[in-house]
Order: C-alpha cells, then structure tokens, then sequence
C-alpha cells in the first residue's frame, strides 16, 4: 500500500511511533555511555638521562694576551767604508804627464820592493851571498822583480793635492844626524816635480827608495824612506 493510500490516522501512527523508536536509541546511547570507565591515565615515563663519559680531555689555553706591535724601525743607512790607504816601498823610477803638460793624466812609477830589517833581512842577505854586509842597525831591499808598477796622481790640483816628506832635501842633514830621528820636510808636490824635470835632478831625487800612500788607486803621498843613522852624504 502506498503512503498516500493510507488513512491520516495510520500517518501519525507511523511518525509517532518513528519518534519513539528515535528517542530510545538516543536514551541507549547516552546510557551506555555513562558506564564506560574513563581512560587510564599514563603515567609519565621517568627522563631518560644520557651521561657523556669524556674520553678527551681538553687542557685549558691561557688566554691570548693583546700586545700592541712595536713600529717596524726603518734600517739605518749604511756608509760605505772609507776606502783603505795602501803603503807602497819601492824606488821612484820616473813621473809622466800623459796629457801633454796640462797636468791632468799625470802618473808616478815605482819599482816595488820589500822593506826589510833585522832576521829577515839577515835572511834575505844570505841567500844572495851577501851576508857579511849586514847590520841590525840598516835597512835594506828586496826587489820584488817585477815590472815597474804605476800609480795614478790626482787629476786636477796634484801640485797641492800630493803630500810630499822629505828627509835628506832640500836641506842635507849635518853628519851624525842623518838617519830615522831627522826632522820631515814637507815638500810641495810641484817644487819636487820641478827639482827632476827643470832643474836635472841635480840631489838624485829619481831612483831614491820612497813609501808611497796608495788611496783607491791613487798616489796621495810620497814619503822619503831615510837612510841608515850611520850613512853620512
């Protein structure tokens, strides 16, 4: 039978008792419910703690300490050595003006020997068969044997520039006090010059045994090496 074949009263009898069912469904719900125990509570599991045994063990440092860093201190200059004086004995053997009497390339010559005295001059004297010549009291030289060397002079103001000490000129020395203990004579470079090669070397200044005074190559100074005291002109 359809629903719209039915008698009002067989509707509302359907719906109500629809309801009824309805509501004790929902009464059987709400009662079961009520009965239920409420869930265990969990309790709280204990922190788990994790010991780190060490196995390194770090020495402790000492803390940097700041210091401020000195100025770096530029290197002073260095000056060259001044350059080293060179005494030279030999015999005088000539001076020569390579620049034709302008006095600008002028150049000395010596023939270099070794300045010799006490045993080794006794030595000296024995191995060339002279040694009855000897005195403790005189010098004497060895020629080197090589070729005469030469020396440059200043090149702008020898005349004044080169010292030259005398012993024996132009004053000769009275005898007895000729020797080592004689007073120097400073000579000028030119008036010695002069004495060779204007006035005929007349005192036999050429071939005289001289210390020459070497500066960087060049001859500053001539110095007269005096005879023996006992040697009498």
């Amino acid at each position: 039978m359809k629903w719209s074949e039915l008698k009002p009263a067989a509707r509302y009898a359907i719906i109500g008792g629809g309801v009824l069912l309805l509501a004790g469904i929902i009464a059987a719900v709400v009662l079961l419910g009520g009965d239920e125990k409420p869930a265990a509570t969990l309790a709280p599991l204990p922190e788990a703690t994790l010991t780190v045994e060490p196995t390194v063990t770090i020495e402790p440092t000492q803390a940097a300490v700041a210091t401020a860093t000195p100025p770096v201190k530029k290197p002073t200059p260095v000056k060259p050595a001044p350059p080293v004086d060179k005494r030279i004995f030999g015999q005088l053997k000539g001076i020569r003006d390579e620049s034709g009497g302008a006095w600008s390339d002028l150049w000395i010559d010596v023939d270099r020997a070794d300045y010799l005295t006490g045993q080794a001059a006794l030595d000296y004297l024995t191995s060339v068969g002279e040694e009855g010549g000897y005195s403790p009291d005189y010098w004497y030289a060895r020629q080197e044997g090589a070729a005469v060397t030469s020396y440059k002079l200043p090149a702008t103001g020898a005349a004044t520039k080169v010292k030259v000490a005398m012993y024996s000129w132009p004053t000769v020395p009275a005898p007895g006090f000729y020797g080592p203990g004689m007073a120097v004579q400073n000579i000028g470079f030119g008036e010695f010059y002069d004495e060779i090669y204007m006035n005929g070397d007349t005192d036999d200044l050429i071939n005289r045994y001289y210390w020459f005074t070497v500066t960087s190559g060049v001859c500053m100074k001539i110095q007269e090496q005096p005879r023996d005291p006992f040697y009498e002109p």
